[in-house]
């Protein structure tokens, strides 16, 4: 597509694995797939959160809603070739505070129906032995978790709304247009595009698109992220390993392992035109520490190194819903992988009229920060940055 001026039911702005996976579901459940457009800059090549992103995929949270959302996600992600590989997860503790936290865990993952097991230090570097030291106290291991191939999530997604008759425009949106309280269309470098309904799914991008009057707090952040050196894959993929005490990630990419750090001091990090910023200094050490968690043996060096930047809010909850001060105004903000599917599902039924479960839908809602100063906001999201594995959902 290329024409402006055109008319549509629904606009989304924004083509990552959640605008992507919401014009798939959109499509299949309209009569007419050709209601729906489908907008990004770029198709060809994801630059955004989405094509810098780990892709490992933990489905507990402290949050309901998010271990709904990430339970639920994939499902989805089951049902594509080649998108979800099951290597479970692992978070480890090497102090007496961590142990008991991953004992709570456990409980509490069981209560809500996810496979979860306890290990002792010799199980936990049995399945990741080059990547969990002997020294730790204990492992907490969700058999069920993965690690999800991004690119090939969104074009599957982009292919199926493409069959389904989904319009796909690429252009830069500019400005949401609203007219009478109520959204008009997308203005974008190529004209406007009017629609019934708009979506902003534009990651790290939205706070530029969300001026209605409604806070939306998407603050765009920097993380350092490191490929080890090239070597052969093992026989099979070992889990991906979290030590919340430390703040650090790490994940077998099959050819290279990989390591990311939330051990530094909060960054905002305006975007340019894609999710990769510039690197920060102090990264370095930030890795350099979180390299020291890693056995000896293993000879992790770094090979690569990038700033891969992400949306963070207040309460690390995403924003997917309606913003009430704009009427066919929707948002699907600060969203992970890990419930980019479950969130897309659960606001395609919020848009065509269908019932949802009351209590996810205020854990989401967009409006929820309303009567709050945007610089406070994004102090609060800032300072949820290191503490990242701990949500607390808004009551």
């Amino acid at each position: 597509m290329d024409s402006s001026d055109a008319s549509f039911k629904i606009a989304i702005a924004g083509g990552g694995i959640v605008g992507s996976a919401l014009a798939y579901f959109l499509s299949e459940s309209l009569e007419n797939g050709k209601e729906v457009v489908l907008i990004d800059r770029s198709f060809s090549q994801l630059k955004g959160s989405t094509g810098c992103a780990p892709g490992f995929i933990g489905q507990y949270n402290e949050s309901e809603a998010l271990t709904r959302l990430a339970m639920d996600t994939v499902s989805e992600y089951r049902k594509i070739p080649g998108a979800f590989e099951n290597i479970g997860g692992l978070e480890v503790a090497t102090t007496p505070e961590g142990v008991q936290k991953l004992k709570v865990r456990y409980d509490m993952a069981k209560k809500v129906g996810l496979p979860a097991e306890l290990l002792s230090p010799e199980q936990a570097t049995k399945l990741a032995p080059d990547l969990v030291k002997s020294d730790i106290l204990t492992a907490l291991h969700f058999a069920s978790d993965g690690a999800a191939n991004c690119a090939r999530i969104t074009s599957f997604f982009q292919d199926q709304a493409r069959e389904n008759s989904v319009h796909f425009l690429e252009t830069d949106v500019k400005e949401i247009i609203q007219e009478n309280g109520c959204a008009n269309g997308v203005l974008t470098t190529s004209g406007l595009v009017k629609a019934e309904k708009v979506v902003i799914a534009t990651g790290i991008w939205s706070e530029n698109l969300c001026n209605f009057g409604v806070p939306i707090p998407v603050i765009p952040v920097a993380h350092p992220y490191m490929y080890g050196e090239q070597r052969e894959p093992k026989p099979r993929k070992s889990p991906f390993v979290r030590w919340p005490e430390f703040y650090v990630y790490a994940r077998d990419h099959g050819t290279a392992y990989g390591l990311g750090s939330y051990d530094h001091k909060p960054l905002y990090h305006k975007p340019n035109e894609t999710a990769v910023g510039d690197w920060v200094d102090a990264f370095d050490a930030s890795l350099e520490r979180a390299r020291s968690l890693i056995p000896a043996e293993t000879n992790l060096t770094t090979k690569e190194k990038f700033n891969g930047l992400f949306s963070m809010t207040p309460d690390n909850l995403p924003l997917v819903g309606t913003i009430s001060s704009i009427k066919g105004l929707y948002v699907a903000a600060a969203v992970w992988v890990t419930h980019a599917a479950g969130s897309a599902k659960f606001l395609t039924k919020m848009i065509q009229g269908e019932e949802v479960d009351e209590s996810l839908k205020k854990a989401l809602d967009p409006n929820r920060f309303q009567g709050k100063e945007m610089e406070a906001l994004k102090q609060e999201s800032l300072a949820a940055y290191n503490h990242i594995y701990t949500t607390h959902e808004t009551k």
